[in-house]
């Protein structure tokens, strides 16, 4: 195997740390890759040579000696019945001999640590590869074939979309150096699913089965509970991976609406309702729709008449409960409710006024959310 030079001379450097003794390490062809003696490195070793080539322990001393080779031991590093690397200590035998098998339990623990963390990242690149020809508009299906059979994904199931926005809710995710780890540590442990993340969001393709939905709610109550606050937007499932990308438009969408809101944690594209609507309306119509209800009203008398307007909402129309709720008189809430009609031209009193304010006050709130309505500050 090819050890990376990094971890090459992280080895050298953490041995040497532990024995205080020079610490070299070999390739295969007993060519030194690594050492605390800088000058040595690119030097051809005899004694690492046969000690890769016989897999036992080779001794330098006074009575066996070695061309290129100082006193001490050199041992190999055997990782799945291969001879990955050799390790050495300089210094007389007397003195290092024991360090054998020390030396090469540490060196294997530290490749066998890179072999891994070197499989999650090609795991990770795959899924991220594999997402992307997913939901891209134009599928390469020989490598999506490819990729997942590289994955064990099945690309026959069913299959939906959930997109994750995250944002720290705690001092100790917010700085932690990589504040991808801690989500890639629960979105691994989805079955059926594949994953791509960053700081900000991630995205999965899970295959849909009974346990699917209730295992999304444990991830994200796991997140949570480890400080990372997050919101799912998921799609409808499929099994024609034709149909991914829109599938991933879908729940687009779903965390747009979730984003927005901010009623639930995980929504479902099949529970939207104007949901379905209002992400997808040109923005230039809102504004238009928006304008054409308020007119020139100002900001703080949109939002006072808005405050009103829930109230009467959420009352179902009753004043009585409506003016309990702002602690005003019943009278005082009828006025308010008449300034809303005087300033607009609608009246809430009226059913089909009632449907053009309620929708002028949500696309009012969207754009607000999205920062396309300049009459409005950022909320």
């Amino acid at each position: 195997m090819e050890i990376d030079q990094h971890i090459a001379e992280t080895i050298v450097s953490n041995i040497k740390d532990v024995l205080r003794h020079e610490i070299n390490l070999f390739d295969t062809h007993g060519v030194i890759i690594a050492s605390t003696n800088r000058s040595r490195i690119g030097h051809h070793h005899a004694a690492a040579l046969l000690a890769a080539q016989t897999q036992r322990t080779v001794y330098v001393d006074d009575d066996h000696r070695y061309e290129g080779a100082r006193n001490g031991i050199n041992t190999p590093v055997i990782i799945e019945g291969e001879v990955a690397a050799v390790i050495g200590v300089t210094g007389e035998r007397d003195a290092v001999e024991s360090f054998g098998n020390v030396i090469r339990r540490m060196t294997e623990i530290f490749l066998r640590e890179n072999i891994e963390q070197t499989a999650r990242y090609n795991r990770r690149i795959s899924e991220t590869n594999l997402i992307n020809q997913l939901i891209g508009e134009h599928q390469d299906t020989e490598l999506i074939r490819y990729l997942a059979s590289v994955l064990d994904w099945d690309v026959h199931a069913p299959h939906y979309v959930a997109v994750g926005h995250m944002a720290p809710c705690s001092p100790s995710f917010a700085s932690t150096p990589d504040p991808v780890i801690l989500p890639v540590r629960h979105l691994q442990r989805l079955p059926g699913s594949i994953f791509t993340a960053n700081a900000n969001g991630c995205c999965l393709v899970v295959e849909s089965t009974p346990d699917s939905t209730a295992a999304l709610r444990d991830l994200h109550e796991a997140l949570s509970t480890d400080g990372v606050a997050i919101g799912f937007g998921v799609s409808e499932p499929t099994a024609d991976l034709r149909l991914i990308p829109d599938r991933y438009r879908q729940a687009r969408m779903a965390l747009d609406w979730q984003q927005f809101t901010r009623t639930v944690q995980i929504v479902h594209v099949s529970d939207l309702d104007f949901g379905l609507l209002v992400p997808s309306m040109d923005h230039a119509y809102m504004v238009q729709f928006v304008d054409h209800v308020f007119g020139e009203i100002d900001d703080a008398r949109i939002r006072a008449h808005q405050r009103t307007f829930d109230a009467y909402t959420r009352f179902n129309g009753s004043i009585t409960h409506a003016a309990e709720a702002l602690h005003i008189h019943k009278n005082t809430m009828q006025n308010h409710l008449n300034g809303i009609a005087d300033d607009t031209g609608y009246n809430p009193r009226t059913l089909q006024d009632y449907s053009v304010l309620d929708t002028a006050f949500r696309l009012y709130d969207y754009l607000r959310f999205t920062h396309a309505y300049d009459k409005a500050p950022e909320a």
